[in-house]
Order: structure tokens, then sequence, then C-alpha cells
């Protein structure tokens, strides 16, 4: 019997959020606010609709995310185009926390890949990223379009 994909993706997903939480807890961040933060620093322009569509979240999840960083100081809420909307904005903290951050996820990837060659992983980043492009139905996940 083979194992399905979705199933070894969600176990995978399982296991990197915890080495990464456990990583990103000494910058009071979780995963889930990273993702949200870097999402914005590569695209200043996204609505929370556009976040929770990238993220594969709720839109609820993502207002409680933008709350959470908000308190702390990393995200501010812009007047948007028209009464109704908000444009967000990440601080120059979360910058400087974003390059911090840098270090500390390349050694958790290089623990979660352990003996795959630099060309293996290099395809498996490019695989995942297509397969989060076409289901999340949002070129921006590939790295030509960013």
């Amino acid at each position: 019997m083979r194992t399905h994909i979705p199933y070894l993706l969600a176990v995978a997903s399982t296991v990197a959020t915890r080495r990464v939480d456990e990583r990103l807890a000494a910058y009071d961040l979780t995963v889930r606010q990273y993702g949200l933060l870097t999402q914005l620093s590569l695209e200043p322009e996204l609505t929370m609709a556009d976040l929770a569509r990238q993220l594969g979240i709720a839109r609820q999840s993502v207002h409680q995310l933008v709350n959470e960083l908000a308190e702390a100081g990393h995200v501010r809420r812009l007047p948007g185009a028209d009464d109704r909307s908000r444009r967000l904005e990440i601080t120059d903290t979360a910058h400087y926390l974003l390059s911090r951050i840098d270090g500390p996820l390349a050694r958790v990837e290089a623990e979660l890949l352990g003996d795959l060659a630099p060309d293996e992983a290099d395809t498996l980043r490019s695989l995942l990223q297509r397969v989060l492009a076409h289901a999340t139905d949002d070129e921006t996940w590939l790295p030509a379009a960013r």
C-alpha cells in the first residue's frame, strides 16, 4: 500500500510547524505570524482576503493574527482605498525581526531535510511551491512570480 501525498504533507506540516514554533518562540512569534509578516513584506498591498487565501486559513484567523501582530508592534493598520477597507503595513521592527529569523529557520530546514543533497532540496522547494500555487490558485507562490 502506498502512502498518499496529502497525508505525507499533513504530517510534514505538523512536524515542521512544531520545530519552527520552537525556534520562533525566542522571537515571540509563531510560524503563522511569521508567514503573515513574510507575505506582507513580499506583497505589501495584500488584503485580509488575499492573506487568508495565500496562507490557507480562515479570514477570522487572519484577523486574529493581525491583532496579535499589531499589539506586538509588528503591523500597522492604515486606511485603505475606500472607507471600509484597511491596508496593512509591517513596521521597521518587523523587518528587522524577519532579517534575524533567517538563520534559525535555515537551521530548522537543514534538520528537516537531513541528508538531502542541495539539488534535491531545491527540487522539493520547487515542487511544493507549484503545489501551493495550484492549491491556492495563486501564482505568487512561484519564484518567477515574486
